[in-house]
């Protein structure tokens, strides 16, 4: 049997006609490309027919759904016709696509399930057409009729017609205007307001904590605005996995519709240990262990640990989500550090208190309380400080990409007001301000990457400024290529600070595929001066990064290169870290 079916199978293979196809007729490139993939012609291209006839056949079985695709661009006058040539073996396969014009939308209304009266619907904003995703006079697509529909439904979530439904399209076109009315008729439903919630599938979470982040209030106008808002305030607080709210289909006793909400909460706790090796810092691992349902409220309570050569630190965090309103947290930490670098040997031990608030999808800023002790030794200015400090960050942000922006610019303004709990009247102001802006040249494949940083420190005099809190470059983030934090004014080996700064750094970003090369140049001056001043010693560097585009995003190494190599400065230094310099 099978030397059977290879005997009659072999001839055929042998015997199959290979061919091309080429569609001539049609400029419109979307509508084009839902040609070719509607055609046998094109899906069976692998599995040539045994002979001309076979081709034909194809042809005329793909004819019937070329039109229906030419029909949803609006090609109503549209007809086909073919030719095959062999030649050497191998078909010619022309298709010619007579479109004729592409008609378009003259108008687009909304009936009641008759489709000859408009629907009575109270509270909705005007149901018009261009509201709906259509323009009149437009090129007419199916496609954007049937999106239309789906808009209308959503609108009509919206204002209190959740059981909304599109009863029958209908659509006149008119072969002598090329013209092409379209409505849709409705059942609206009953007006509906929100009703009774039901909860499923919680655990350990409380039901506070949900019924505290629920958009609406029973008994108010039904707003899938509002389902939609609640749900992904669920899904950000990341104790669920999955969140689905949705509601009866018809209304209860009291004229409400009745909500459920159905949930899968995620795991809690979690433990995360790495190792790193770094060029700074040496090799070195970090701990952290997560709660993030305290007490079932969603609050969360992490210890992390970080530990190498140079830096050893332990932090413990407390936050809670929500404080008093929603998209404002409150986070809590205790922090002791040991950082053991060239230009000191400080051991801080730090109490914070934080207000995080997300003003909007562009600006967030936080506010706090913060008390340090630092005890500087084998430094250049060594002491002992307490300090009592409000620490402030705002940010304005239109950058779409955290880890590799391509377009966009940010602002980040951070005050910082300082006072001696030992001297009354030694306090002073820190100051930082950062820009960063990217330009895509070409698309995404050629961008110009800017960051500039000036710092200010005013109203105490040098001496009485813990050195950690002067500023100092040579970090991944300004001056590449100099030793760690040692780029200021020098004593022997070692740096004094400054108490003012100018960081400017520019990136070309090369991108081929998934590998990219980034090109840069670092430039800064940090002096004793209150206030940042060009009129000082400026060091240069350069340098080369390579750069991998990996799902999550880009892996980075950079080498820079000091131009103003000082006797404490290495020839180059590495640095490779997970996303763009910024």
């Amino acid at each position: 049997m099978m030397r059977r079916f290879l005997t009659v199978l072999a001839p055929a293979l042998l015997c199959a006609i290979p061919y091309e196809v080429t569609f001539v007729g049609l400029d419109n490139g979307k509508a084009l490309d839902s040609i070719r993939d509607a055609a046998d012609l094109i899906s069976l291209q692998n599995r040539p027919p045994p002979s001309v006839n076979g081709i034909r056949y194809r042809i005329a079985g793909d004819i019937p759904n070329l039109l229906k695709v030419l029909h949803a661009y609006g090609y109503y006058d549209a007809s086909i016709t073919s030719d095959v040539a062999v030649e050497d073996g191998l078909a010619q396969v022309t298709i010619y696509l007579h479109t004729g014009p592409q008609y378009t939308l003259s108008s687009y209304h909304i009936f009641h399930g008759d489709c000859t009266q408009p629907p009575e619907i109270a509270c909705c904003a005007p149901l018009t057409p261009e509201r709906l995703g259509l323009h009149i006079g437009d090129p007419v697509q199916s496609i954007h009729i049937v999106n239309a529909e789906l808009n209308l439904l959503f609108e009509l979530s919206r204002c209190g017609y959740p059981l909304a439904k599109v009863e029958k399209r209908k659509v006149i076109v008119d072969m002598e205007t090329k013209n092409v009315e379209a409505a849709a008729c409705i059942d609206e439903g009953p007006f509906s307001t929100f009703g009774p919630m039901s909860i499923f599938g919680l655990n350990t979470v409380k039901p506070k904590f949900i019924l505290d982040r629920i958009a609406w209030q029973e008994g108010l106008t039904y707003n899938s605005d509002e389902v939609q808002h609640t749900q992904k305030r669920l899904l950000d607080s990341n104790l669920f996995s999955s969140v689905l709210i949705s509601h009866d289909e018809q209304l209860d006793a009291n004229g409400q519709i009745p909500m459920k909400m159905r949930l899968t909460e995620a795991k809690h706790r979690q433990i995360s240990l790495g190792v790193f090796y770094a060029t700074v810092d040496g090799p070195g691992g970090v701990f952290t262990w997560t709660h993030r349902n305290l007490r079932g409220m969603g609050e969360s309570v992490t210890l992390n640990g970080e530990f190498s050569k140079r830096y050893i630190a332990g932090t413990l965090t407390y936050k809670k989500p929500d404080f008093w309103v929603e998209d404002q947290h409150l986070r809590a930490l205790a922090q002791i550090e040991r950082q053991d670098i060239t230009a000191f040997l400080a051991f801080t031990y730090r109490f914070a208190t934080f207000i995080e608030r997300n003003w909007d999808i562009r600006t967030d800023f936080s506010y706090g309380l913060e008390m340090q002790h630092i005890n500087v030794a084998d430094s250049a200015s060594n002491g002992r400080y307490n300090l009592i400090d409000l620490p402030i960050f705002v940010r304005y942000n239109t950058a779409e990409d955290l880890l590799n922006p391509t377009r966009g610019y940010s602002i980040v303004y951070q005050p910082q007001l300082f006072q001696s709990i030992d001297h009354a009247h030694e306090h002073f102001i820190k100051q930082r301000l950062t820009t960063t802006f990217y330009l895509p040249l070409i698309q995404k494949w050629f961008v110009f990457a800017g960051r500039i940083q000036v710092g200010s420190i005013a109203g105490a005099k040098q001496r009485d400024v813990p050195l950690p809190i002067l500023f100092l470059g040579g970090s991944e983030d300004d001056l590449r290529g100099y030793r760690y934090l040692t780029v200021s004014p020098l004593r022997g080996n070692k740096p004094l600070g400054g108490r003012s700064a100018i960081f400017l750094t520019a990136e070309t970003r090369f991108r081929f595929g998934n590998v990219g090369i980034v090109p840069f140049a670092d430039f800064g001056t940090v002096t004793f001066r209150e206030m940042p001043t060009l009129h000082a010693k400026w060091f240069k560097s350069v340098g080369l990064g390579l750069r991998y585009f990996a799902f999550f995003g880009p892996l980075r190494l950079d080498v820079g290169f000091p131009l103003d190599r000082r006797h404490i400065d290495p020839a180059f230094r590495i640095y490779a870290s997970i996303g763009q310099t910024f």
